[in-house]
């Protein structure tokens, strides 16, 4: 039995002005993964709104002290947070989720979706982002799928 079979692929709604936790107890977490590798609180999604602004944003934080939990591969150490970017890769244990944000209207919830990809996260998260990456000049070039860029040592 893996420790996503409870998971259901329905939406599951959260109060805006809750934090959603994940991880292994059953009475202290909204999202429960029954597996070892997992601490009994392993992280939290928190909504906020900037001053000024309608518009829900979400911070994740590390509350597990053993485990490392990274978010597109910055590593949180416990108690540590960082908001969460549009499409996010977040790890912990052996478990790998991409995280997107989508547009919407209400400011009292949120809603989940898990699902199973098709891709893994990694390949996902650059498959399908709308977003090119833009290098310190400020000048974007596309690159054509499936070619290579070589650059020199210390070339960004």
């Amino acid at each position: 039995m893996s420790a996503l079979d409870d998971l259901e692929t329905e939406e599951m709604k959260h109060r805006a002005d809750e934090a959603l936790k994940v991880g292994r107890d059953s009475k202290m977490c909204d999202i429960q993964l029954h597996d070892l590798r997992v601490s009994r609180m392993q992280f939290a999604i928190e909504a906020f709104r900037y001053f000024n602004s309608s518009e829900l944003s979400f911070e994740i934080k590390n509350l597990s002290q053993k485990g490392r939990l990274t978010v597109n591969n910055a590593e949180l150490e416990y108690l540590n947070k960082v908001e969460l970017p549009r499409k996010a890769i977040v790890r912990f244990a052996e478990f790998v989720f991409l995280v997107e944000k989508e547009d919407g209207e209400s400011t009292d919830y949120f809603e989940t979706v898990f699902e199973l990809a098709a891709l893994p996260p990694s390949l996902e998260l650059i498959c399908c982002s709308s977003l090119s990456p833009v290098p310190e000049t400020g000048l974007a070039f596309p690159v054509a799928p499936n070619s290579a860029v070589e650059l020199a040592e210390g070339e960004f």
